[in-house]
């Protein structure tokens, strides 16, 4: 563990995974997805695909344009923690709201999760440019592991905690039931936030300035991180590699639990039992990629993690019964908490000291640029074609894209240039 960070100050960081993937088990992946698609927009059959898709895409886009700015910004006022809790706080309000969300609400029900979302995605920005700061080099792969492992066990205690309002499924009124769901999620989102909020220290200094300076303080270095990622070349690679795979893994969140449903023909409640076991096997993935990443490399893992997605990719656009879509959901699920904690490892290690902030920033942009095009290219393919399975063989393609970016990246040499970048 870095002497720079108490294993308090660790912990209370990992505990924030453990938070927010209340989140995105439950309202991204598995409850609020299932009742946007057949009670808030079902009336519009596989159109909502399209719908739920835009929602995604436009939410990403809105952080996208605003994550560098702000990532730098932290930076250069030393507020990360100020903005982590002011994102993370939006985020919670606005899915507490969404329990008002009634059947054909389509406008409401999009606002208020685009809304959340960006608190949720927002939040991460500075989520993340704390790891430099609590990890050493040698420890960067096993505290991020760490991290998604521990968010894979959140999203667990989540759906299990919600499992008497999601269990009777949407069917026979049932959705009224349903929709407590969401108050409770932010609940739960708020009290294992704390933690970070109260005890992780901001090591960045401080120093008192207007709003403008700042603003044009952060704009000058987005300005110049844009100019420098071209100066490193292998960072600028890995970020390309980034785009265009974590495309897939983010249609693959925000859909997985529409296709069971909607394809194979799972009920509400086998999905819910579903991803209950995939948390268990993506915390497994996570808590296992951190070691490899620390053993292997990050960039080994995340190619291995990439071959295991085909796979389950195709295996998904074959299956065609429960059990056989089961085993390609656990195979996904080891698969996904590999990729995630290896490519936020890699990303740190590529960076120049004293820009965590700001350059995680800008790898929050080109991960919410991919996930721009996605789920929108998913949803209009579903709806064209009247369901879900075509759309499938599209993330195949993007995956193979992603992986043939990712072969020329060499991290030593990405590394080196970034120790002798200036901060």
């Amino acid at each position: 563990m870095s002497a720079k960070a108490s294993r308090l100050e660790v912990v209370s960081w990992c505990l924030y995974d453990f938070a927010d993937s209340s989140f995105t088990t439950l309202i991204v992946t598995v409850a609020y997805s299932l009742y946007f698609r057949s009670v808030v927009a079902g009336h519009l059959g596989p159109s909502a695909d399209f719908y739920w898709g835009l929602c995604i895409a436009v939410s990403m886009l809105l952080v996208a344009l605003t994550s560098p700015v702000l990532g730098a910004m932290a930076d250069a006022s030393g507020r990360k923690k100020t903005l982590l809790a002011l994102y993370a706080g939006t985020s919670i309000g606005f899915t507490a709201l969404l329990g008002s969300v009634g059947a054909g609400d389509l406008a409401s029900g999009m606002l208020l999760f685009i809304v959340a979302n960006v608190g949720y995605e927002g939040a991460h920005v500075f989520y993340n440019g704390f790891l430099p700061e609590i990890a050493s080099d040698e420890e960067m792969g096993r505290i991020s592991g760490y991290g998604w492992g521990i968010g894979y066990l959140g999203g667990l205690a989540a759906l299990l905690l919600t499992f008497p309002f999601t269990g009777a499924g949407l069917e026979a009124g049932g959705a009224e039931r349903y929709r407590i769901t969401f108050p409770v999620v932010a609940g739960f989102f708020l009290v294992f936030a704390l933690p970070v909020l109260l005890i992780l220290r901001e090591r960045a200094r401080s120093e008192p300035a207007p709003a403008g300076a700042r603003v044009r303080e952060g704009l000058r270095r987005l300005r110049q991180t844009f100019a420098q990622v071209r100066t490193m070349p292998d960072l600028f690679r890995f970020l390309v590699a980034f785009i265009v795979y974590n495309d897939a893994v983010t249609t693959v969140i925000s859909f997985s639990a529409i296709y069971a449903m909607h394809v194979i023909g799972y009920t509400a409640r086998q999905v819910t039992m579903l991803f209950i076991v995939t948390q268990l096997t993506a915390f497994a993935g996570a808590f296992a990629a951190g070691h490899l990443v620390d053993r292997w490399g990050a960039k080994r893992t995340i190619v291995a993690a990439l071959l295991l997605w085909c796979g389950t990719i195709l295996g998904a656009y074959l299956a065609d019964s429960v059990p056989g879509f089961f085993a390609v959901a656990v195979a996904a699920s080891i698969g996904m908490g590999s990729l995630q904690a290896a490519s936020r490892s890699l990303m740190g290690l590529l960076i120049p000291p004293g820009r965590n902030a700001e350059f995680f920033g800008f790898y929050a942009l080109t991960g919410k640029v991919s996930a721009v095009a996605g789920p929108l290219l998913y949803g209009w393919i579903a709806a064209r074609a009247g369901g879900e399975r075509p759309a499938v063989l599209s993330l195949l393609v993007i995956l193979g894209a992603g992986l043939a970016l990712m072969l020329p990246v060499d991290v030593e040499r990405g590394r080196r240039t970034a120790a002798h970048s200036r901060a």
